[in-house]
C-alpha cells in the first residue's frame, strides 16, 4: 500500500491513533518477524507520531532474536525483551500488555498472521468504545484449532456471559484500562481476563471484523495439550474468584 492511498485511507481514523505501543510476541518466527516490523514501522510511522514497538524474543531456537535486534538496530523506537528460556504466550502477552507506554495498546503476533493495517480497521471501533477485538471472519487455522477456539468461547459466553466470539484474536485498547484492573494469570486465559475484566469495570468491548492469514512459521504452542490444560484451569479459577 502506497503512502498515498494508506494516508487517505486512515485519515479519518488517525485522530484516534494519536500514541500507540504496538506490543509483538515472538516465538521461533525467524521467517516473518523482520517483515513484521518493517511493516509495522512503516504504518506507524504514516499515521501517528507519537508510537513505540515491544517485541519479546520468548525464547526462540531459531534466528528470531537476531531478526528482532537486526530490525532494532535500524530503527530506535523497536524495544527489544529477550526470554533466554521460552516462558509462554500467556506470561509472554501479559508482560507485554504492562509493558506499553503509550495511550493505546495494539497487539500482534510475530508469526503475520494478522497484517499491521488492520489497526486502521479496529480503530473505527474506538469512537464509541475502549476495547477492540479483531474478529477473524475466516480463520486460517487447522480445523483442530478452530474447534477448540469454539469450545473454549462458549464456555466463557457460559461462564461469564462473555458475548464475545473470538477473545484470543488481536486487540487494540485504551492503556487506562489497565489502571482499574488486575490481570492474575500468566497462562494464554490471560487475553479473555483482560477482557472480561475491562467489560465488568465499565469499559466498553466491541469486535471488528478482520483479516487472518495462513501461518508461515512454526512458532505458536497453542495447540498443545499442556497449553490448553493449564488455559482451562485459570478460566474455572477466576469463576471462583467471581462468586465471592
Amino acid at each position: 500500500m502506497g503512502r498515498a492511498a494508506l494516508l487517505k485511507y486512515s485519515s479519518p481514523v488517525a485522530k484516534l491513533i494519536t500514541s500507540v505501543s504496538l506490543v509483538i510476541p515472538a516465538y521461533n518466527d525467524e521467517t516473518t518477524i523482520g517483515r513484521l516490523l518493517d511493516d509495522s514501522e512503516a504504518l506507524l510511522r504514516d499515521i501517528c507520531r507519537d508510537y513505540e514497538i515491544v517485541v519479546i524474543n520468548d525464547g526462540s531456537t531459531d534466528n528470531t532474536l537476531t531478526e528482532i535486534e537486526e530490525a532494532a538496530s535500524r530503527n530506535r523506537r523497536i524495544k527489544v525483551i529477550n526470554h533466554k528460556v521460552n516462558k509462554g504466550f500467556g506470561a509472554t502477552i501479559r508482560e507485554l500488555y504492562l509493558s506499553g507506554s503509550k495511550d493505546l495498546i495494539f497487539s500482534l503476533p510475530g508469526d503475520y498472521q494478522y497484517a499491521p493495517k488492520e489497526l486502521l480497521a479496529m480503530a473505527k471501533g474506538l469512537e464509541r468504545n475502549d476495547f477492540v477485538i479483531g474478529l477473524r471472519v475466516k480463520r486460517n487455522d487447522p480445523p483442530r484449532r478452530k474447534l477448540q477456539s469454539h469450545i473454549y468461547n462458549t464456555l466463557l459466553r457460559f461462564l461469564y456471559g462473555h458475548r464475545h466470539t473470538d477473545v484470543n484474536s488481536i486487540k487494540l485498547f485504551r492503556r487506562s484500562i489497565l489502571d482499574k484492573i488486575t490481570l492474575r494469570s500468566h497462562t494464554p486465559f490471560v487475553d479473555a481476563e483482560l477482557c472480561i475484566r475491562a467489560e465488568r469495570a465499565g469499559f466498553k468491548v466491541v469486535e471488528i471484523p478482520i483479516d487472518h492469514l495462513p501461518r508461515l512459521s512454526q512458532g505458536a504452542s497453542g495447540g498443545k495439550f499442556s497449553v490448553i490444560w493449564e488455559t482451562f484451569s485459570d478460566l474455572f479459577k477466576m469463576r471462583k474468584t467471581f462468586r465471592r
